[in-house]
């Protein structure tokens, strides 16, 4: 009898963890931040419903230099570059490291947090992840805490191959739904 209590009870508690755990599954507001004031235009590449079979989903690409709104956070892909590494790491015998340099701006009230591990990754067109990679080559590393109103820049470094195609970065936050895509080569 005991059993059956503790065995109720612990599906309540089951439903109760699944419930918060999918209230917190937001949606991303993500569109191109404007640098001419006077343009009112912007496109929304939020994660939308599942499109009929006919339908592809439309996916936005952007360019290194722009401006992504995602949520409160305005973030900018402002350059990349390669690096063969220094006196001491090197990446493998062909290889090469892909720096990346971003800024991110809080435009929210409240303080967020950027974690070049969990926000940030390297995929290239046959659908391989390269993951951070440690390096001398990186001034400022892109992790921390944004107050209101404030901006972070940092650098990423990802170890690929020198004739990887396809390369792009993708930022998106683990507990909601859309992501940012740039194009790197």
């Amino acid at each position: 009898m005991g059993f059956i209590k503790s065995n109720t009870k612990m599906k309540w508690v089951l439903s109760l963890v699944l419930v918060i755990a999918l209230t917190g599954c937001a949606e991303a507001n993500i569109e191109p931040v404007s640098k001419n004031a006077d343009s009112t235009t912007a496109t929304t590449a939020t994660a939308t419903a599942a499109p009929a079979a006919s339908e592809a989903p439309k996916v936005e690409v952007y360019k290194i230099g722009e401006t992504i709104k995602y949520d409160n956070l305005e973030i900018t892909l402002n350059d990349v570059k390669d690096s063969t590494g220094d006196d001491f790491i090197k990446p493998a015998e062909g290889n090469v490291y892909k720096i990346v340099d971003i800024t991110v701006e809080n435009k929210g009230d409240t303080e967020e947090v950027i974690s070049s591990m969990m926000h940030f990754e390297m995929v290239d067109d046959g659908g391989y992840t390269y993951n951070v990679a440690i390096t001398t080559a990186v001034k400022n590393q892109l992790d921390g805490s944004v107050g209101a109103g404030r901006k972070l820049s940092g650098q990423i470094a990802y170890e690929v191959p020198t004739d990887v195609k396809g390369l792009e970065l993708i930022f998106k936050d683990p507990i909601k739904t859309g992501e940012v895509i740039w194009k790197v080569k």
